[in-house]
């Protein structure tokens, strides 16, 4: 069990619904919380008969719409007005190749929005880039609702059935998540050359 699990999990038992919406929350908002473990022990508590499993879901969705809502609206007002004021990120929001990855994102944001509801810094990236890259918002809404849907139906449904024995069957669900975006972020970094070369096209024959 993760250092920061171990300390959210007795609020969740003790202030239940209104922590775990907190927690959950904040996750999709800014802040890097382990939100797939915790809803995961919570559903195991339910399955205990300490909480109850729907409602458990409606707070869980509710939070993450919320806080990826706040995140994307923070981002799209204010982030570059923040961002740029740091020195390396200031230089990085400026740069040709972001500009190319908004714009690539701004076309198709559905299946990248959407995987990344499953990663908590995924999530709080994919949210800052839509947001400054002014990303539809009908378009962001309608894949980050079925992402959210899909994932907290996924991690309650595994903390439900699994009960007492959820933290061994996190922490595979962690491993596997952890080798996923490693193998993603290998595979980008290797043809990320050509990605910008095709995207640097593609800008080109649309401003013909």
């Amino acid at each position: 069990m993760g250092f920061l699990t171990q300390i959210i999990l007795p609020y969740i038992l003790l202030y239940k619904y209104w922590a775990l919406f907190s927690v959950t929350f904040l996750a999709s908002l800014a802040i890097p919380i382990p939100a797939g473990s915790i809803l995961i022990a919570t559903a195991s508590f339910a399955s205990q008969g300490y909480l109850d499993i729907y409602t458990i879901f409606i707070v869980a969705l509710i939070a993450n719409i919320v806080g990826d809502n706040f995140s994307y609206w923070l981002s799209r007002i204010y982030g570059r007005k923040i961002l740029s004021r740091v020195g390396f990120l200031r230089k990085l929001i400026a740069s040709k190749n972001f500009a190319l990855v908004e714009k690539a994102i701004g076309r198709r944001p559905g299946f990248i929005v959407f995987i990344s509801r499953f990663e908590v810094l995924s999530t709080l990236t994919i949210n800052i880039i839509c947001g400054l890259g002014r990303v539809s918002y009908k378009k962001f809404m309608f894949f980050e609702i079925v992402g959210s849907l899909a994932n907290v139906i996924f991690y309650i449904t595994v903390g439900y059935i699994f009960g007492d024995s959820w933290q061994a069957v996190n922490k595979l669900i962690g491993n596997f998540t952890i080798i996923f975006f490693i193998v993603v972020a290998l595979i980008l970094s290797i043809f990320w050359k050509k990605i910008i070369r095709k995207m640097n096209k593609r800008a080109e024959s649309e401003s013909d």
